[in-house]
């Protein structure tokens, strides 16, 4: 948001610009194995910042323009202010006109760019009477586009194919002997690295339009801001219904109407005062309201937060929910809500003789053991299995199954021929031919099978329903999806789409009819990753993704599906397959061999024999 002229000189709070883990698995020598199902996660990426968010952030102060300074130095140094945004971004102003420092208003929109290049030009100022040639200079900027954040502030990375050069003019004039600029840019124009030590990623949650699922939506927020500052923003941000990727396929609980009468810190608590519509809201709305709250002021996301609980109060009054504590509403009341990928499922695989096994979730050292059903006895040759997140038998028949009970999916040895069926003692696999290559599978929780072919995605629905062609409306002549992974809020896919100039990782959204099914708009994310091949979804908010398979230069790399920086993992040489959840990390290599990462160091272990390991999902 821009602010008034008026306020460029006193301190004023920036506004929110909304956007766009290892205790591992032990191998012994015998072949027992353990996966852990509890005890510390150990966090593969760094943060993105030392200070972390919601804290009160010393701020960046950059220099003011020097006494004679050229036309050059001036744009130069008016590119490194906008990094500042303290009392409306009133050191750039000092870089300009004075009728330019009281009426520029450069919104919240920001390009990334290179390191930008500056070349002197002359400037033509037909509107400025009297004045010489000697006055007036022109500055020509330059660079490649990196990314932007819109006006709605979402994160966005252009395709490779899409990459921009930037280049225009800055005019320049003297204003008692000194160079001042007459026509800055009308949106922040940021480094890389400038912008990554200004702003942060952090998540609001919004509800999903099936079911009581929050689903995170990605910001990014200037860490100058204090921390009610912060705070009475994102709640602002929650009255709004979501843009972006999320448009559609997620809402907000708050009524339409709905007033933010206050936000105050009270130790490490927020207390959330809101009025207008919200006063004739039932304890439905209000615990749904509680809940988003709650997550988007605590969430861990993106490291330690200084707000650990919510108060809920309208028009001043507290609001007492069912399960709250003295009217104190804490994350874990809703963390079933969030639904995140865990390893508690076990893990599962190809093992001897192409029969499916699985490792169990214990603590205690146990061989793996083959599966029930057919996927246990070799009979079928499967690659690249995916299993059911959830127990149920759903997935196949649409009945609601015993405890336990899970179904799995897997690829023909040709790749044209999807096997299919319960993990049940005695059970069948059933066949699907949907045409051309088969490269992908994806469980969602709905007990949806996802494909990807080289015909298109395809989805098969529960209880033997015809299956549905996707409508991946983003795609352009050429490209076609290679990879898709459902995340555990059964809203968010992430996608490997290749085509003429190699292959991207995306981000979008599924929408579902009775007959239908989409995904868009979509939104590319893990930009400089080389030959994306396979994904898997890490965590709710990042990805584990592998490049250049089965080469000695193989890549792991976590991707946060906010747009932010990807963080590189060690991976071991002739790496070709990957299977991750709730901080569980397995790897398979060329040869038959399953490794997973671990100990303090990230270190490399051996798991055993077996290929294209999976987790539920």
């Amino acid at each position: 948001m821009t602010r008034p002229p008026e306020t460029a000189c006193r301190p004023v709070r920036r506004r929110l610009a909304p956007l766009a883990l290892a205790a591992c698995v032990s191998v012994a020598a015998a072949g027992c194995a353990t996966i852990p199902s509890g005890g510390p996660a150990r966090s593969l990426s760094q943060p993105q910042n030392e200070v972390t968010q919601g804290d009160d952030f010393p701020q960046l102060i950059p220099a003011s323009p020097g006494k004679g300074w050229k036309p050059v130095q001036i744009v130069s140094g008016f590119l490194a202010a906008n990094a500042s945004f303290a009392g409306s971004n009133a050191v750039a102003r000092e870089y300009l006109t004075p009728g330019q420092a009281r009426t520029w208003k450069p919104g919240l929109a920001v390009t990334v760019v290179t390191q930008p290049r500056f070349s002197p030009a002359a400037a033509t100022l037909p509107h400025l009477i009297g004045q010489s040639g000697t006055q007036t200079q022109g500055v020509v900027v330059s660079g490649l586009e990196l990314a932007t954040l819109t006006a709605h502030g979402q994160y966005q990375i252009p395709s490779p194919s899409a990459k921009q050069a930037i280049s225009f003019r800055l005019k320049l004039m003297k204003i008692r002997g000194q160079w001042r600029i007459v026509n800055p840019p009308k949106r922040l124009l940021l480094t890389k690295s400038d912008f990554l030590r200004v702003f942060q990623p952090r998540n609001l949650y919004f509800f999903a339009a099936r079911g009581g699922t929050l689903v995170p939506d990605p910001v990014f927020v200037p860490l100058q801001a204090t921390v009610r500052d912060l705070a009475t923003d994102l709640v602002s941000a929650l009255q709004q219904q979501p843009l972006g990727t999320l448009a559609g396929v997620t809402h907000t609980s708050f009524p339409p109407g709905t007033k933010i009468l206050g936000v105050n810190i009270e130790g490490p608590g927020a207390i959330v005062n809101l009025g207008g519509t919200v006063a004739r809201a039932g304890p439905t709305v209000l615990d749904n309201i509680a809940a988003q709250l709650v997550w988007t002021l605590t969430s861990p996301s993106y490291g330690r937060q200084a707000i650990k609980s919510v108060k809920l109060e309208v028009d001043g009054h507290p609001q007492s929910l069912p399960g709250s504590v003295d009217g104190v509403e804490l994350p874990s009341r809703y963390s079933g809500r969030v639904p995140r990928p865990v390893a508690d499922g076990g893990l599962y695989f190809i093992g001897k003789g192409g029969a499916v096994q699985a490792l169990p979730p214990s603590q205690a050292a146990a061989p793996p053991k083959l599966v029930l059903g057919q996927a246990g006895t070799g009979l079928v040759p499967m690659t690249s299995i995916a299993v059911t997140p959830d127990t149920g038998e759903r997935a196949i028949t649409g009945t609601s199954p015993g405890a336990g009970q899970r179904s799995i999916a897997g690829i023909s040895a040709d790749g044209r021929v999807v096997y299919f069926g319960a993990l049940t003692k005695g059970a069948s696999l059933a066949t699907w031919r949907p045409g051309g290559r088969i490269t992908s599978l994806s469980w969602d929780t709905s007990g949806d099978l996802w494909l990807a072919t080289g015909h298109g995605v395809w989805l098969r629905r529960p209880g033997g329903k015809a299956p549905i062609a996707v409508d991946v409306g983003q795609l352009l002549p050429g490209e076609r999806v290679t990879s898709v992974r459902i995340a555990p809020d059964g809203v968010r896919i992430a996608m490997i789409v290749r085509g003429n100039n190699g292959a991207q990782l995306e981000i979008g959204a599924v929408t579902l009819g009775a007959n239908t099914a989409s995904i868009g708009p979509l939104a590319p994310i893990g930009a400089g990753i080389p030959d994306p091949a396979a994904l898997s979804w890490y965590d709710a908010d990042n990805l584990m993704v592998l490049a250049r398979p089965g080469s000695v230069r193989a890549v792991l790399e976590e991707v946060p599906v906010s747009g932010g920086q990807p963080t590189p993992i060690g991976a071991e040489p002739h790496t070709i397959s990957l299977a991750t959840a709730g901080s569980q990390i397995v790897a398979g290599l060329r040869g038959g061999l399953l490794v997973t990462l671990s100990g303090p160091d990230g270190s490399w272990e051996p798991l055993g024999r077996g290929q294209d390991p999976a987790y539920p999902g």
